[in-house]
C-alpha cells in the first residue's frame, strides 16, 4: 500500500508522532462529551500542533523529498507543508477529528496554483504557506449546488473613471436570498478568505458566466467580519460537526481587478474580458474551464480515495471486535475445558461473520488502488492543461469525469453501507457512541451527497457512455479515437 517497505516505515514513523505526542493535545478521550463548539476549537488545536510538528522536523523545507510534482508551484515555496506526503501521512494519523481548515489545502490552495497567474501566485502562496491567509472555496448556494450555470453569485466589474481604486474593482453582490453561499466547509468561523464562484459581468455590462475572485472575508489582524460580508455556520449536522459549514452573504464588497483568478482569463483597466488561451495561434480558450472542472473532479477523487480509510477503519475495529469476543459452544467445549483452554468459539470463527465482513475488508484495498490511480490521472490531465498542452480534448476530460461520477457514486455508496453493517456486526457494543463506529458512519454520510448526488452522477455516467455507443454506430473515428 506505501509502495515499499522503507516507505511503510516512514509511515509509521510519522503516526507515531502523534501516538506519542508529550501535549496530549490528539488525545480523543472526551470527544463524545464536548459540544460541537469545543470539538471545532479542539480540532484547531490539533491542527496547529500537526504544523508545530512538521515545523520542527523540516517538512516542507529547501530538499524537502515531498517535490513530486515538478510543475506544481506549491512544492517550490520553502516551508510549504500542505503538499507534502508526510503532511498528508500526518492528516490521515488523526482520523477522528477532521480538521476545519482541510478546505485550505484540498480546495483553495489547488484553486490559486491552478487558474492564478504568476504574479497572483508569488503574493498570495506566502500568506497561505504561513497561515495569514487560510482560505475556503464558496461555490454552492442556498438555491444552487450541483447546477453551477445557475448560480447567481455576481461580481461586477467597475472602472477607475467611474469611482473604483486606480485599476478598477469588482463589486460583490449576493442579489437574492438564493444566491446566499452555502455549505461551504471552513466558511463558518475559520477562514479569512474565500475562493468565490461568481457570475463575472465586464465593464459593459456583459455577462461572461461563472469565474474565481478571490475575496477577503475576515482581518487577517484579528479576524474580523470586513465591511460588506456577513457570514455564519450554518449548525449543527448529523456528522461532520467538527468542520465548520457556512453562509456567506455579500453586499457592494469590492476586491482589486486582480483579485479575479487570470491565467486563463483576463479583464483590463477598462473592464475588457479576454480569454488567455484565445490569443494563441490555434488556441480555443476553453482551457480555464477545463482546469476549474479538473480541480473540483480532484475533490471527488479524493472523496473515492478517503472511503477507503472510513471503511478500513470500520473493518477494523469489527474485524477487532469479532477476533476478542466468543460466542456459542464447539462439539469439543467439554474437552476444551478440561484443558482449561477457552471452550467459546471466536464470534469471527463463525463463517456468517466472515462473509459480512471480509469482503468489506477486501473492498477496501480495491477502493484504495482505484482512488490513487483516478488521482494520478487527473493530476497528469492538470499538468498538461496548465502547460499549455493541447492534447487534452473535451473528449477525456469527459471521459474521466464519468470515471469519477461512477466511482464515487459506488464507493460512496458502497462504504456508507458497510460501515453499517460493521456496526452491526458488533452486536449491542456496536450501539455505542464509544465504539467508534457511530460518529464514522455519521461523518461519511455526507461522503454520499457531496460534490454530487448519488442518485444524479450515474445518470452523467450514462450520458457518456450513450455518447460513445452513438459514435460507434456512427462510425465517427476521432471520438472513438480519444477512448482508447
Amino acid at each position: 500500500i506505501d509502495g515499499s517497505a522503507d516507505a511503510t516505515s516512514k509511515r509509521r514513523l510519522l503516526e507515531s508522532w502523534i501516538i506519542r505526542d508529550p501535549t496530549g493535545v490528539f488525545s480523543n478521550d472526551d470527544n463524545n462529551y464536548l459540544h460541537r463548539s469545543e470539538r471545532h476549537t479542539r480540532a484547531l488545536a490539533k491542527f496547529v500542533r500537526l504544523v508545530e510538528l512538521c515545523r520542527a522536523a523540516g517538512v516542507g523545507g529547501k530538499k524537502s523529498n515531498s517535490d513530486t510534482s515538478s510543475s506544481s508551484a506549491v512544492n517550490h515555496l520553502e516551508g510549504e507543508i500542505i503538499a507534502t506526503p508526510e503532511f498528508l501521512t500526518l492528516v490521515n494519523a488523526i482520523s477522528d477529528d477532521p480538521f476545519p481548515t482541510s478546505l485550505h489545502w484540498v480546495m483553495f490552495v489547488p484553486n490559486i496554483l491552478t487558474l492564478c497567474d504568476a504574479e497572483q501566485q508569488a503574493q498570495w502562496l506566502p500568506l497561505c504557506r504561513d497561515w495569514k491567509m487560510i482560505g475556503c472555496y464558496a461555490q454552492t448556494e442556498l438555491g444552487h449546488g450541483s447546477n453551477i450555470r445557475a448560480l447567481e453569485t455576481t461580481a461586477k466589474f467597475l472602472k477607475e473613471s467611474d469611482g473604483a481604486a486606480p485599476g478598477g474593482e469588482w463589486v460583490v453582490n449576493s442579489p437574492t436570498l438564493t444566491s446566499t453561499k452555502f455549505w461551504p466547509g471552513t466558511l463558518g468561523k475559520t477562514a479569512n478568505h474565500a475562493m468565490v464562484i461568481a457570475r463575472l459581468i465586464d465593464g459593459s455590462g456583459v455577462d461572461h458566466g461563472i469565474h474565481n475572485f478571490l475575496v477577503p472575508l475576515r482581518s487577517m489582524e484579528d479576524h474580523t467580519l470586513l465591511p460588506g460580508v456577513e457570514t455564519g455556520d450554518i449548525g449543527p449536522k448529523i456528522g461532520y460537526n467538527n468542520m465548520d459549514n457556512g453562509f456567506a452573504r455579500f453586499e457592494n464588497v469590492r476586491i482589486p481587478r486582480r483579485n479575479m483568478a487570470m491565467r486563463f482569463a483576463v479583464v483590463d483597466e477598462e473592464g475588457v474580458y479576454e480569454k488567455v488561451g484565445a490569443k494563441k495561434k490555434g488556441g480555443s480558450g476553453d482551457a480555464a474551464s477545463k482546469v476549474a472542472y479538473i480541480t473540483m473532479m480532484q475533490v471527488r477523487a479524493y472523496i473515492i480515495h478517503s472511503s477507503n480509510d472510513a471503511l478500513a477503519m470500520a473493518c477494523t475495529i469489527a474485524i477487532r471486535y469479532s477476533t476478542i469476543r466468543r460466542q456459542g459452544y464447539n462439539a469439543d467445549a467439554d474437552k476444551k475445558h478440561a484443558e482449561n483452554a477457552p471452550n467459546e468459539i471466536q464470534v469471527l470463527d463463525y463463517r456468517q461473520q466472515q462473509y459480512r465482513l471480509l469482503p468489506l475488508l477486501a473492498a477496501s484495498y480495491a477502493i484504495f488502488f482505484s482512488g490513487k490511480h483516478v488521482l494520478a490521472r487527473l493530476k497528469n490531465i492538470e499538468n498538461e492543461l496548465v502547460s499549455g498542452s493541447t492534447a487534452i480534448t473535451k473528449t477525456i476530460v469527459g471521459d474521466i469525469h464519468a470515471t469519477t461520477s461512477a466511482l464515487k457514486s459506488y464507493a460512496t455508496a458502497f462504504t456508507a453501507d458497510g460501515i453499517e453493517d460493521c456496526r452491526k456486526a458488533c452486536g449491542g457494543h456496536g450501539f455505542l457512541v464509544s465504539s467508534g463506529l457511530v460518529e464514522l458512519s455519521n461523518t461519511y454520510l455526507q461522503s454520499c451527497t457531496v460534490e454530487g448526488d448519488n442518485y444524479m452522477l450515474p445518470q452523467q455516467v450514462v450520458k457518456v457512455l450513450l455518447k460513445l455507443v452513438g459514435a460507434m454506430q456512427s462510425g465517427d473515428a476521432a471520438l472513438l479515437k480519444d477512448h482508447k
